[in-house]
């Protein structure tokens, strides 16, 4: 019966010991992947119109443009100023044919990072209007800014883990579509391995003393004589 109590306590000790570990995170990391449009590889504008923007592809589309087919570069005297961080990009090096709905999407992978702690900025311009969808569910932003100047966005909910679209939806009601994205950026929590915290480390260190304290006295316990 003795016997039986000692495992009984060692048992108890060890499970003291054993505390679950808490993950630990480090904040504010980049969220690679993301590009504002009309950008080659290393994030520099493209230097004309008509060229293939490689981060944006049309997914959809009411005015016959390919779908899967990247975005082009695209500008129009009346628009906002191209720069060297960003240009304007549409479904043709013209514009045309307008008068429908076009979605450009950029995807980007959250693999290693807190989905939950993920947050995206940046600004947009859109001509005519525009719907930015998350993984496609709308968000909720929306853009009437007919190309004039680019106003700003913010994501801070609905990404999952893994791979994530961010899909602009540009609706045009003349000759000429297209949208913009300057200065996005995100960050999100790192997920690292889980590490026992010091107070966890010291209580499994008094589990190990525990067990070994019960085997000592086992061992050290005169062997009852036969009568």
């Amino acid at each position: 019966m003795n016997r039986f109590r000692n495992y009984k306590i060692a048992l108890s000790i060890l499970a003291l010991g054993s505390v679950a570990a808490i993950p630990t995170q480090v904040s504010a990391a980049a969220i690679t992947g993301l590009f504002n449009t009309g950008v080659d590889a290393s994030g520099s504008a493209l230097g004309s119109d008509g060229l293939a923007d490689p981060h944006y592809l049309i997914t959809n589309s009411t005015i016959g443009a390919p779908i899967n087919s990247p975005a082009v570069t695209y500008t129009h005297p009346a628009y906002a100023l191209n720069d060297g961080n960003s240009r304007w990009v549409s479904n043709s090096f013209n514009g045309s044919p307008g008068f429908g709905t076009v979605d450009f999407t950029l995807t980007f992978d959250l693999t290693g990072l807190n989905a939950a702690t993920a947050q995206i900025s940046g600004s947009w311009g859109a001509d005519n209007f525009g719907t930015i969808f998350l993984n496609g569910v709308n968000t909720g932003i929306t853009n009437f800014t007919f190309g004039f100047f680019l106003s700003p966005f913010a994501i801070n909910s609905g990404f999952v883990s893994g791979t994530n679209t961010l899909t602009f939806q540009i609706r045009d009601f003349d000759e000429h579509l297209a949208f913009r994205v300057d200065n996005i950026s995100g960050t999100a929590d790192v997920l690292t391995a889980a590490v026992p915290e010091p107070s966890t480390w010291a209580m499994m260190l008094l589990g190990f003393a525990g067990v070994g304290f019960i085997a000592y006295r086992r061992k050290s316990k005169p062997a009852s004589v036969a009568a």
